[in-house]
C-alpha cells in the first residue's frame, strides 16, 4: 500500500509542475494555447516525464541488483577459497622429531613395542587395598625417590604425593629431550666484536624466540605449585646449554585425555603455519596416591575384584619434540590428525551401526588424505582386553588395513600402565615414533574408547627429503 501512495504522489507531483510550467510559460509570452498545445503540454508531457522517471528508476534498480549478485558470486568464491586452504592446511602433517616415556611400568618405550605380543600388567600391590582387604592392582614406578625432584615443602608450597612422584618420573624425559632439542636447534652466530669510541664491545644480532617448553598437568595440582614448576623448567633448559631468549616455558591444566588431543592437533596447526618452530610437549601424573586411590574407592571407581572395568592406578611421564612441516629429518615422524571419528548421534547408536560408521569415517579421512592404508602395520589404543571397545578398534584396524593382523601388531597401553591422565595421549605418541624408527611402518594411533570418544591419529615414516614439500604446502 505504502509503495502505490508513493507511485501516485509522484505522479501527481509531476502533473501540477508541468502544469504550473505550462501555464506560467503562457501568461508570460502572453500567447493563447490551442487544443493541441493543450493537449501536449498538460496531458501527454506529464505522462511521458512520469513513464520516463519509471523506466530510469527501474533500470536502476536491475542494475543494483545485478551489482550486489555479482558480489555475493565473489564473497562465495572467496568463502570457498578460504575453505580450500583450511582444508589444505589440515593435511599438511606435523613433524614429530624425538620422544620418550618413563612408566610406572618400568620398560622404555622399545622394550614395550617389543613386548606387545605379551605385554606386562599392572601388578597386584603390597600396600594399597579394597574395601574387602584385597590387594589392588597399581602400575608403579619401584624404588622411585619421590623426593629427587621437589620436597614435601619447597619454597613455602606444601606438595601432594601424586606430584612429587609424578616430577621424579619426568626428571628424566626432560634430560632426554632437552638433550634432542640441543642437537635440533641451529647454532647461533658468533658474535662479532667492534670498536667504538676506543671501546671493544660485541655486536649480537637479534636473538628469535624458536621454542616453547610446554608441560601439561592434571587438574588436581596446586595453583602455587605450577609458578614453581615454570621457573624449575626454565632452568633446565638453561642448564642444557639452550640461551634463554630462544624459548618461553607453559604449563597448562588438561581435564582429560581428550583434551589433550584436542590441544595436539591446535599445536599442529600453529606449526604449520610457522617455517621455523619447535614445541617440547610434556606431560606427567601419578595416581598412586592414597588420597587419590581412597577417592576413587568411595566413588565406586576403583577397579577391585567386584568392578573389574574400573580404574587403575598408574603414574608416568612423557614427551614428544614437534616441528615445524619444513624441519623434517631423517628417521622422523609426519603426525596426521588427530581427527574425532564420533559424534553425539554416533555415541548413542546401536554397537553394530556404531561400529560400521567408525569404520567408514576412518577410510575416508584417510582417503581424503590419500593415505595408503596398506602401510598401517601397527595399532595404539586404549582399549581393555576382552572389552566391546577392543572389537571397535579392530574393526576400524581393518577397515583401513583389511590384511592387517590386530592381535600380533597391536598394544593397548591402558591394559600396560593403567590411568595416565594427560599422560596418556603424549606417551602414545612417543610410542609411534619409536615403532616408526624400530620399522619405518605406519602407525594408527586410536584413543577415546572408553569415554566413546574415538580419536584416531596416523604417524607415518618422514625424512628430510620431505621438508621441501611440505613448507611448499604450507
Amino acid at each position: 500500500m505504502g509503495a502505490w501512495t508513493g507511485k501516485a504522489a509522484s505522479v501527481v507531483l509531476v502533473f501540477l509542475a508541468t502544469w504550473g510550467g505550462a501555464i506560467m510559460y503562457w501568461r508570460s509570452s502572453g500567447s493563447v494555447p490551442g487544443g493541441m498545445d493543450m493537449l501536449l503540454y498538460l496531458g501527454v508531457l506529464p505522462v511521458g516525464i512520469s513513464s520516463a522517471g519509471f523506466m530510469v528508476k527501474g533500470l536502476a534498480r536491475q542494475g543494483l541488483d545485478k551489482a550486489l549478485e555479482k558480489r555475493d558470486v565473489r564473497a562465495a568464491e572467496s568463502s570457498s577459497t578460504v575453505i580450500s586452504e583450511d582444508h589444505v592446511m589440515a593435511a599438511v602433517p606435523g613433524v614429530l622429531l624425538a620422544g620418550h616415556i618413563n612408566l610406572g611400568i618400568g620398560l622404555d618405550a622399545r622394550e614395550l613395542l617389543a613386548a606387545s605380543a605379551a605385554p606386562p600388567r599392572p601388578a597386584l600391590s603390597t600396600r594399597f587395598r579394597d574395601a574387602q582387604s584385597l590387594p589392588i592392582r597399581v602400575s608403579a614406578a619401584e624404588q622411585l625417590d619421590e623426593l629427587e625432584v621437589i620436597g614435601e615443602r619447597e619454597q613455602g608450597i606444601d606438595t601432594g604425593v601424586l606430584e612429587r612422584r609424578a616430577l621424579a618420573l619426568l626428571s628424566p624425559v626432560l634430560d632426554e629431550l632437552l638433550a634432542a632439542v640441543a642437537v635440533v636447534l641451529p647454532p647461533l652466530k658468533s658474535r662479532d666484536e667492534i670498536v667504538v669510541a676506543g671501546l671493544r664491545r660485541s655486536d649480537e644480532g637479534h636473538i628469535d624466540n624458536v621454542l616453547t617448553i610446554e608441560l601439561l598437568v592434571a587438574s588436581n595440582w596446586s595453583d602455587a605449585l605450577l609458578h614453581w614448576l615454570r621457573d624449575w623448567l626454565a632452568q633446565r633448559a638453561i642448564e642444557t646449554g639452550i640461551d634463554a631468549r630462544r624459548f618461553d616455558v607453559s604449563i597448562k591444566v588438561m581435564g582429560d585425555a581428550a583434551e589433550v588431543w584436542q590441544h595436539v592437533s591446535q599445536l599442529n596447526e600453529v606449526l604449520a603455519t610457522n617455517a621455523v618452530r619447535w614445541h617440547l610437549l610434556l606431560a606427567c601424573d601419578s595416581s598412586i596416591d592414597p588420597n587419590v586411590i581412597n577417592a576413587w574407592q568411595a566413588n565406586g571407581l576403583l577397579a577391585t575384584s567386584r568392578n573389574p572395568d574400573g580404574k587403575v592406578p598408574g603414574e608416568g611421564a612423557a614427551g614428544v619434540l614437534l616441528a615445524s612441516p619444513g624441519l623434517a629429518r631423517e628417521k622422523c615422524g609426519l603426525l596426521w590428525g588427530p581427527h574425532s571419528l564420533t559424534d553425539e548421534a554416533l555415541r548413542s547408536a546401536r554397537p553394530a551401526e556404531r561400529r560400521r560408521q567408525l569404520a567408514a569415517a576412518a577410510t575416508q579421512w584417510t582417503h581424503a588424505l590419500a593415505f595408503d592404508g596398506q602401510s598401517i602395520q601397527f595399532v595404539l589404543h586404549d582399549a581393555g582386553q576382552g572389552s566391546e571397545e577392543i572389537v571397535d578398534a579392530a574393526l576400524v584396524a581393518t577397515a583401513m588395513n583389511p590384511d592387517f593382523e590386530f592381535g600380533t601388531g597391536s598394544l593397548s597401553l591402558a591394559a600396560c600402565a593403567g590411568e595416565l591422565g594427560p599422560v596418556f595421549p603424549v606417551a602414545q605418541l612417543a610410542l609411534a615414533l619409536e615403532q616408526i624408527q624400530r620399522k619405518s611402518e605406519s602407525v594408527l594411533v586410536l584413543a577415546g574408547a572408553k569415554a566413546q570418544q574415538q580419536v584416531l591419529t596416523l604417524v607415518s615414516a618422514g625424512s628430510s627429503n620431505q621438508a621441501a614439500s611440505l613448507s611448499s604446502i604450507t
